[in-house]
C-alpha cells in the first residue's frame, strides 16, 4: 500500500506523459501531412535556444531571432489552417492549466487537482467496503431504533441518538482533541456502521483514515513477526503495519473477537499506546464492555482505554437479522 501523496503524484506523472504521448502524436500527423513542418520544428527550436543564450551574453540580436520565430510561427499557423486544424493544436496540453499538471501552482501551492488526486487515494487507502462507504450520518435511519425495547430501562433510541451526536462531534473535531472513542455493544447493534459514519466524515474533510478489524490486523502483524510472508507480501504488509501508527485517524473494528496471543496482546497495546502518546485518535468497537476488555487484556489496556477513551455503548436488536444494516 503506498501513500496517497505518492500514488497520487504518480497519477500526475501518467496524465503528463498521456499528454506528451498525444501532443508527438498530433505532431507525427502534420509531418506526415505537410514534410516541410519537420524543418519548422528545427528551426523552432533552434531559434529558442539561441534566444536564450542571446539573452545570456547581453540581448544583441535578440529583436532578429524574436522575427525569425514569429515567421517560423506564421508558417506553422498557415500548415495548420491548410489542414483544417484549430491553431492551437500543436500546443502543450495540460488536463490541468492552473497547475500545468505539475501538482503546484505559480506559487508553489498545492493546486486543487492534486488536493482531488490526494482525496481520491486517501479514501482507496482507508479500507472500507463499498457498502460502508455508503454507511454516513447522513444516512443514519434513526426509525430502526425507534420502537425497540428498552435495554436496562433506558431506551434505545435515546442511546442511538447519545452515540450518534458524540460520534459526529468528533469526527467534526479529532485534529484538534485528539479524542477516542471505545464504542461497545451486542452484536449487531450498529457499532460498525457508527465506525462507518466517523470513517466517511473524516475522509470526506480530507483527513487520512484506515479501518481494519481486529483479527486481521493482529494476524498480519503477528505473519510479520515471524516471518510468514513472502518478500512482496511482506514489503505491503511493513507499509500497512507504519501505517497503523502513522494514518490520521485509526479504526479498529471487532476487538475482542480475535484469538489472544502474548505477542498479539501487546501488538495491540503498543499501537493504542503509541498513537496516544503521538496525540493521534484511535477508534476501537467491540463487544466487551471496557471491564471485560480490560479482563482479557490486562490492566495496562483498561487503564489506557478508562482514561484516554470516550465509552460509548449501543445496545439493542441485531440490526442485521432484519436485513437493515449489513
Amino acid at each position: 500500500m503506498e501513500s496517497a501523496y505518492s500514488l497520487a503524484l504518480t497519477e500526475l506523472e501518467k496524465i503528463r506523459k498521456k499528454n506528451a504521448d498525444e501532443l508527438e502524436r498530433r505532431k507525427a500527423e502534420v509531418r506526415s501531412a505537410v514534410p516541410e513542418f519537420s524543418d519548422i520544428e528545427h528551426q523552432l527550436t533552434a531559434c529558442g535556444a539561441s534566444l536564450a543564450r542571446c539573452v545570456l551574453n547581453g540581448g544583441t540580436g535578440i529583436e532578429i531571432i524574436k522575427q525569425r520565430i514569429a515567421d517560423a510561427r506564421l508558417k506553422r499557423a498557415e500548415i495548420l489552417k491548410r489542414l483544417s486544424l484549430p491553431d492551437n493544436y500543436l500546443d502543450d496540453i495540460y488536463t490541468c492549466k492552473l497547475c500545468r499538471d505539475t501538482g503546484y501552482d505559480e506559487n508553489g501551492h498545492r493546486c486543487e487537482c492534486h488536493r482531488r488526486l490526494i482525496s481520491k487515494y486517501i479514501g482507496i487507502n482507508s479500507n472500507l467496503t463499498e457498502t460502508m462507504r455508503h454507511q454516513t450520518f447522513g444516512n443514519f435511519d434513526f426509525s430502526l431504533f425507534e420502537n425497540q425495547p428498552d435495554v436496562k430501562g433506558h431506551p434505545v433510541i435515546k442511546l442511538i441518538r447519545a452515540a450518534y451526536n458524540k460520534a459526529l462531534e468528533m469526527a467534526n473535531t479529532f485534529e484538534i482533541t485528539h479524542s477516542n472513542m471505545y464504542i461497545y455493544g451486542n452484536a449487531g447493534a450498529g457499532k460498525t456502521y457508527l465506525s462507518s459514519c466517523i470513517a466517511n466524515r473524516v475522509l470526506q474533510r480530507g483527513f487520512t483514515v484506515y479501518y481494519q478489524s481486529a483479527f486481521k490486523m493482529l494476524d498480519m502483524l503477528e505473519k510479520l513477526k515471524f516471518g510468514r510472508y513472502d518478500e512482496d507480501e511482506r514489503t505491503n504488509a511493513e507499509y500497512e503495519a507504519r501505517y497503523f501508527y502513522d494514518v490520521e485517524l485509526l479504526i479498529i473494528d471487532d476487538v475482542g473477537t480475535e484469538f489472544i496471543t502474548a505477542y498479539s496482546s501487546a501488538a495491540l497495546f503498543d499501537i493504542i499506546n503509541s498513537r496516544l502518546v503521538d496525540g493521534k485518535s484511535t477508534v476501537i468497537s467491540s463487544n466487551l464492555t471496557p471491564v471485560k476488555m480490560g479482563d482479557m487484556y490486562g490492566g495496562r489496556m483498561l487503564s489506557r482505554i478508562a482514561g484516554a477513551y470516550t465509552a460509548i455503548p449501543i445496545d439493542g436488536v441485531d440490526l442485521r437479522l432484519i436485513n437493515k444494516i449489513k
